[in-house]
C-alpha cells in the first residue's frame, strides 16, 4: 500500500502558496484568480508551465492548456493538480476521469497522465510537485 506522506506534503505545500498568493489585485477578488493573471499564457502556445513557488519538498506551478497535454509520466515526482478554469477529461493510469473547475487530482509518481481540454477556452491548473520539480522529469507515454 503507497503511503500518503507525499500527498500530506503537497497539501503542506499548497497551503503555504495560498498564504503566499493571499494578497489579490484586489480587494474580494479571488486568490486563485491572482496566479492567472500574474503568468497569463504567451500568445501563440498551446501549452505553457509557470514557477509560481517552491520550498525544500515542493514546487508550485500555473499550467495552461489550450487543447490538450501529451501523454507523460513523471518517474521522481508526485503531483497534486487543482482546476480552476475549463473543462475536460484527464488520463490517469488505465482511467479516464472527467474534470473541471475545483477538481483536485492526486497522481502518484510513474502514472501516465494527460488532460484534454473540452471547455473551448483556456484551461488552467494550479499543480504541486513532490519533491520541487526539477524540469527534466518528464517521460513521454503511449
Amino acid at each position: 500500500m503507497r503511503s500518503i506522506q507525499p500527498l500530506r506534503v503537497a497539501l503542506s505545500g499548497l497551503a503555504l502558496a495560498a498564504v503566499a498568493f493571499a494578497s489579490s489585485p484586489e480587494p474580494g477578488a479571488p486568490v486563485l484568480d491572482a496566479l492567472a493573471e500574474k503568468d497569463p499564457l504567451e500568445s501563440g502556445k498551446d501549452f505553457q508551465v509557470f514557477e509560481v513557488g517552491r520550498d525544500a519538498h515542493t514546487s508550485h506551478h500555473v499550467v495552461w492548456i489550450v487543447d490538450r497535454e501529451t501523454p507523460h509520466r513523471h518517474d521522481m515526482h508526485d503531483l497534486l493538480v487543482v482546476m480552476l478554469r475549463g473543462f475536460g477529461t484527464m488520463r490517469l493510469g488505465n482511467e479516464t476521469r472527467s474534470v473541471g473547475p475545483s477538481s483536485i487530482l492526486y497522481v502518484p509518481r510513474g502514472t501516465p497522465h494527460a488532460f484534454t481540454n473540452a471547455s473551448g477556452e483556456l484551461a488552467l491548473a494550479y499543480a504541486v510537485y513532490t519533491p520541487a520539480f526539477d524540469g527534466a522529469d518528464r517521460v513521454p507515454v503511449d
